[in-house]
Order: C-alpha cells, then structure tokens, then sequence
C-alpha cells in the first residue's frame, strides 16, 4: 500500500474547506487572512484527521499560523 501524499492531501483538504483555489495556499500565507478563525481551525483538524486517518491533539493549530506552519506540522505530527 502507498503512503498518502500528505501535502497534497492537506493542500486538497484546506482548499475545500476554505473553499479556496488550492493555488492560493503558498507556504507562506497567513491562514487567517484565508478566514481560519477558532471554529473553522477546529473543523478544518477534524477534515485533516479524517483524510489521513489519524487523530491530532485539540491544541493542534496551537502557534501554526501560515499554511506552511500547517504542513510541516502534519508531517512532523505523522511522521512524515
């Protein structure tokens, strides 16, 4: 079995949850400046859990800032 393609898998899932063109989403981009606030981090983790069939802890999201931050965080967190 292959492994999941994690940035691409995150890139797809935040996109759809922001409902945002996933050219949008660079490194370096502020999340909230994409409409991330509390109640939406907390829905978008739960979207990221299910598409990679892992569990986070709830302060996930905790210092992550940039979709960058976001992406490393998940690799680190997966071990990936």
């Amino acid at each position: 079995m292959q492994a999941p393609d994690l940035d691409g898998t995150v890139r797809h899932v935040v996109a759809a949850h922001l409902d945002l063109a996933p050219e949008v989403l660079t490194g370096d981009i502020a999340l909230g400046d994409l409409g991330l606030d509390d109640d939406c981090a907390f829905e978008l983790l739960v979207a990221v859990e299910e598409a990679l069939d892992v569990r986070f802890p709830d302060d996930f999201f905790d210092g992550v800032t940039t979709y960058g931050e976001l992406t490393t965080a998940v690799r680190v967190a997966v071990g990936g």
